[in-house]
């Protein structure tokens, strides 16, 4: 980090001593009415897209029949396929179906709520106080992006979101059907 940056760096204690001064208790609160909008619809989306994915007759089926179907190689080297595993096979299926529905529903669930965790995030790191905050309400601070920034900022950083939310939901999910 440049000197410039270090320079710029107030440490915790300066911090909240400064919210207090300027916003008082509702300083320390920042972003929880988005939050609070944020995260039941994104539990929501998330929890029934992943049971109703699950429940699709051809989901399991057509997600397991792709993997099977594709060679993976033994420790030797040997190519096998993992619909010729024996017994247990159905389960790795299974298991490889609930990965991919789980993805999936991680996908569905950040897409449908990023703006309003872009907003969120901007929200909580503004680092002024008071009167010379930009981001002082989610909706001031939804048409302040739009307008300074355009409708593309709203999707800024979200790549990096999706190469996180599919993996990480393809293990938890399935992992907490077990």
């Amino acid at each position: 980090q440049t000197k410039r940056n270090m320079a710029q760096r107030i440490g915790v204690a300066e911090a909240a001593a400064g919210l207090w001064r300027a916003e008082g208790l509702r300083g320390f609160f920042r972003g929880y009415v988005s939050g609070f909008a944020r995260f039941p619809l994104a539990l929501g989306i998330f929890f029934t897209a992943y049971e109703a994915l699950k429940r699709l007759p051809s989901s399991a089926a057509t997600f397991a029949a792709a993997v099977a179907s594709v060679p993976a190689t033994g420790g030797g080297g040997e190519s096998s396929s993992v619909a010729a595993a024996p017994s247990g096979a159905a389960s790795v299926q299974e298991l490889l179906a609930r990965a991919g529905c789980g993805a999936l529903a991680g996908v569905l669930c950040w897409t449908s709520i990023y703006p309003l965790d872009v907003v969120q995030s901007r929200m909580l790191g503004e680092a002024a106080y008071g009167s010379e905050r930009v981001h002082s309400s989610a909706l001031r601070s939804f048409k302040h992006i739009y307008r300074t920034e355009g409708l593309r900022s709203f999707a800024r950083g979200y790549s990096a979101v999706l190469l996180r939310s599919g993996p990480v939901n393809a293990v938890l999910l399935p992992v907490s059907d077990a």
